[in-house]
């Protein structure tokens, strides 16, 4: 007998694809089935596709992106910065910031709903407060000052923790082989953030060597940070690795904090401070993905 359909233009079904046998369409969820949150996100979006048009399937190859794109879903976030208080000292001879309130919640009342208040505060300070980038413009007349910094050198960069937690001044020894640092965040771990808002912070801190700020911008780093009072040696006038790493355009973080909850690699780092035009330097929430 001849089949109705036979020689004829095939009906709509219901029934999946077969462009993928059963084993070959279902086995790259295998793996997911330990996890329920990443297991339901994948169904989800195979049958809305489905319902939305069942003669679609998603390609093996874009299920698989879609899949790695759930599962590196960042799962840790660390916090490098220090906080900025009334009356905190960053640098021994700047100022401490102000910080009050421009518009008190008392004093706002009156401009708002019976039970409506806000507060705006106000803060008076030196860029060089707290942990801090400095751009090209902190050390150049010429250079790029923050309002002109890529978001690409500052944000979601590939990292790497150099530990130098028993050395003041850290040179080119303790560094890696260049391959490892191009194009990363090269964060210099001292541990002198144990010491942050003491007397002891501004006396005898850990630096970089001028070999070594030459070194990474020889590497092609693409930021520099140190969790100490100065990443030169304030003995040294000349500040010889403010004036190499910012005439690379290589920016600097300086006064980060625990560093130590970092791996060594394998890490995402973020220090993006306000868009000001003419300053060269701001305070930063410096943080990573781990």
């Amino acid at each position: 007998m001849t089949s109705p359909v036979e020689g004829s233009r095939r009906t709509k079904t219901s029934e999946p694809s077969n462009r993928y046998s059963e084993g070959k369409r279902t086995a790259w969820l295998r793996p997911l089935r330990n996890s329920l949150a990443v297991r339901g996100m994948v169904y989800i979006m195979i049958y809305t596709n489905g319902h939305v048009n069942r003669k679609c399937q998603f390609p093996l190859a874009v299920c698989d992106r879609m899949v790695t794109a759930v599962m590196t879903t960042p799962h840790k976030l660390i916090d490098l910065s220090h906080t900025v208080a009334h009356g905190l000292i960053t640098y021994k001879g700047l100022p401490a910031p102000i910080i009050c309130d421009y518009l008190s919640r008392e004093a706002s009342r009156k401009h708002y709903a019976a039970g409506t208040e806000f507060q705006i505060g106000k803060i008076e300070m030196v860029a060089n407060t707290g942990t801090y980038l400095d751009s090209p413009f902190h050390r150049y007349a010429d250079g790029k000052d923050l309002s002109e910094l890529d978001l690409q050198k500052l944000a979601n960069l590939p990292a790497i923790k150099i530990p130098a937690q028993h050395q003041q001044a850290i040179d080119v020894s303790c560094l890696p082989r260049q391959a490892d640092l191009a194009g990363k965040a090269v964060l210099i771990e001292t541990g002198w953030s144990r010491h942050w808002n003491t007397s002891q912070y501004f006396e005898g801190h850990p630096f970089l060597t001028e070999d070594a700020a030459r070194f990474l911008a020889d590497s092609g780093a693409a930021l520099v940070g140190i969790d100490s009072h100065n990443i030169d040696d304030v003995q040294d006038l000349r500040r010889p690795v403010h004036t190499i790493l910012l005439r690379n355009g290589i920016p600097i973080v300086e006064h980060m904090t625990n560093l130590a909850a970092l791996p060594p690699v394998d890490f995402r780092f973020f220090a993006v401070p306000v868009k000001v035009k003419g300053f060269g330097t701001f305070p930063v929430r410096a943080f990573a993905i781990v």
